[in-house]
């Protein structure tokens, strides 16, 4: 992609790098938000979605060893990257924003509040789910596979060890790894508005000590065995310095047909590599330190760099294709806290139904396609109650 160069127009070229440019597209309010934005982030979510209630069935039932397929089964990248970078970005729309027009004190309330409405959304949604899996499961078996059975036998400890952040259940531990990012919001705004080449080394320099050891946690605290914030904050850092300059703006109109053949291709080698990994264990465990999901390994670094633009161009192209059911995926993105935490209570509601419908491959496929239905008809009642 294109930086700007001094004198150039700052508001045409997807990304400003140098430092001047950069101010000067943080400093340029837009028109209106772009709404691919949400668009992209409902797309995450609704992709999130499908891999948790599949790893569901896969405990509670058996499917045969057949699934719907993931988006990570053909590149090193996943729904919960976009989901975080995405989030990021808007950071750093909003708070890029807030920082020139109310300053920094401004941007630090607002996250303050922010992590509160966050820290509030888990606990609550722990709870809802935990309430609602009485009366729907017995099976100490079934709540083991849920991951439940700790608020079966002791529900206080079950709850305190969520409220500190000890234990994630039903697939929390993405909000846990959000509510931590979130709180570095007002640190990437000030030092990208300082000095955006030096911020951007800082946080290279996290994320490097993570894949050579120092910061390569295993522990469950936050569910950073899962997701280390040490690693991912460089995701999220990307989108926040993308966000204040507002960098999807003009991808369409700046990538030209040279650079885009380039990220395509780019993607269909690490298809392929993706491919080879998953035919050959043998490969696949040699290579695992490089595409280690939870340390976002340098595969997965770099897949997501070239991944990302093509994803927006496809966004931008399912807008224009589709634009009711896009402006309703739209609607979910601008609520992911609440649309996030309705997929969890969603998806005990489809196990419940993926068993009560035999517990098997058709009454998984029946579950699935119901539960993305209900989903998206979910999006105006929680506007509504929002």
């Amino acid at each position: 992609m294109t930086s700007i160069t001094a004198g150039a127009d700052p508001r045409r070229a997807p990304i400003a790098l140098s430092q001047g440019a950069f101010l000067a597209r943080c400093a340029a309010r837009p028109a209106e938000r772009n709404a691919l934005i949400d668009v992209a982030r409902g797309l995450a979510l609704i992709g999130i979605l499908i891999p948790h209630f599949t790893l569901i069935a896969i405990a509670i039932g058996d499917l045969g060893g057949l699934r719907a397929p993931y988006l990570s089964d053909f590149q090193f990248v996943d729904e919960a990257e976009l989901f975080v970078f995405f989030s990021g970005y808007v950071n750093g729309l909003s708070d890029g924003q807030r920082a020139i027009r109310d300053g920094y004190g401004a941007v630090i309330r607002q996250t303050a509040r922010r992590i509160w409405q966050i820290f509030r959304a888990i606990l609550f949604t722990v709870a809802f789910a935990v309430a609602l899996s009485w009366p729907l499961f017995s099976d100490r078996a079934i709540l083991a596979g849920l991951d439940l059975l700790p608020f079966e036998e002791n529900g206080r400890a079950a709850l305190a060890a969520i409220a500190t952040l000890e234990h994630s259940t039903l697939f929390i531990n993405i909000l846990a790894l959000y509510l931590l990012l979130f709180a570095t919001t007002p640190l990437f705004i000030w030092g990208f508005r300082t000095n955006a080449a030096w911020m951007a080394v800082a946080s290279a320099s996290v994320w490097l000590l993570v894949q050579f050891g120092p910061l390569h946690l295993t522990r469950n605290w936050a569910g950073v065995g899962s997701f280390n914030p040490f690693a991912w904050q460089a995701l999220f850092a990307m989108g926040v310095f993308l966000g204040m300059q507002r960098g999807f703006d003009t991808l369409a109109t700046g990538l030209s047909r040279r650079p885009l053949m380039l990220l395509v291709s780019i993607c269909l080698a690490f298809f392929a590599l993706r491919t080879g990994l998953r035919v050959s264990p043998w490969l696949a465990d040699a290579a695992r330190p490089f595409w280690h999901k939870g340390a976002f390994a340098p595969l997965r670094a770099g897949n997501f760099v070239a991944f990302v633009p093509l994803f927006m161009l496809a966004v931008s192209w399912f807008s224009r294709a589709l634009p009711g059911l896009a402006g309703l995926v739209g609607r979910a993105g601008a609520m992911s806290l609440e649309m996030f935490c309705a997929g969890v209570v969603l998806s005990l509601l489809m196990a419940f139904a993926f068993l009560t419908l035999g517990g098997d491959l058709a009454a998984y496929a029946i579950a699935l396609v119901a539960g993305l239905v209900v989903y998206i008809l979910l999006v105006p009642p929680l506007e509504y109650v929002s």
